[in-house]
This record gives structure tokens, sequence and C-alpha cells, in this order.
């Protein structure tokens, strides 16, 4: 199977994976290569799909988010995923959100002011036609939050 990047595009993603805002010409001046490089080869990885968009890294809990729970949602039947998901999807608190295998159909990520916050967020869940219950696991802390990481695990030998 032909790869998509090469260890030029790894590179590059590394370095944008840490900081998003870094000028192609700096990340030419890193990797000694054009700047033009850097903007063809982004721009490849971006038609590929490869890279989505370019985000920033928000520290919710310095916003006065200060608490954050994952919650497992057990569905009535399998076929009521779709509204669920498209109901869920308009909870501006779940962060996250995943279809899983195993005892939850769906795993979202809240992050809420408190817990009081976060009740309310789980009672909006429970109301969604076609959720049977839920299951709340309370975040105490977030010990690891980083993507580049994966990119360090890529072998382009």
């Amino acid at each position: 199977m032909k790869r998509l990047i090469d260890r030029l595009d790894l590179d590059i993603l590394k370095i944008l994976s840490k900081d998003s805002k870094t000028t192609f010409q700096e990340i030419a001046k890193k990797l000694m290569v054009s700047n033009t490089t850097i903007h063809v080869r982004v721009r490849r990885m971006q038609k590929f799909g490869i890279i989505k968009n370019f985000t920033i890294s928000i520290d919710y809990y310095k916003l006065g988010f200060n608490y954050a729970c994952y919650i497992g949602v057990y569905l009535d039947k399998a076929s009521q995923y779709e509204n669920v998901l498209s109901q869920l999807i308009k909870i501006d608190n779940i962060t996250g959100l995943d279809f899983t295998t195993g005892k939850f159909s769906l795993f979202c990520k809240i992050r809420a002011i408190d817990s009081n916050d976060a009740r309310n967020v789980i009672s909006r869940i429970h109301k969604i036609n076609g959720v049977n219950r839920t299951e709340t696991f309370l975040s105490l802390e977030q010990l690891l939050n980083q993507k580049e990481s994966l990119l360090s695990s890529i072998d382009m030998n």
C-alpha cells in the first residue's frame, strides 16, 4: 500500500500539532526546506483530509468549567442511534462523542461549571427519546491530552 505521507510531511504534522499557529516560514526554517515546499505539502495533506483544520487548545478550567465527566449512553434500541446522536450533538456541554462497542452505544465527554450544571446536562440527555439510561464517570483530573504523541509512533521506514 502506498503511503499518503513521507518523512517531511510527518515532521510538518508534528510541528503543527504542537502549535497550529506556527508559520510556514518557521516550519521551513526548522526543516531546512523552502516556504513553498511547506505550503504545497500542507495544502496536499488538507486535500487528502489528513489535516482537517487548524485548532487551538482551550483550558476550560480557566474559563470556569471546573467539572468534567464521561457519560456512557445506553439506547432503548439500536435503531434509535441516529435520532439520539442528532440530539446529543445539539448539547453544547458535550465536547466529545464516540460511537462505541461494549456496554454503551455512545460515550460522551461533558464539561460543566459545577456538579449542578452537569446534572442539568445529564437530565437533558435522559429526556432524549431513545435513551434508556446513562452511566456517569467523574474526571478528577485530566492527566494527558496530547494528540501529537501518536505521531511519534508512525514508522516511516
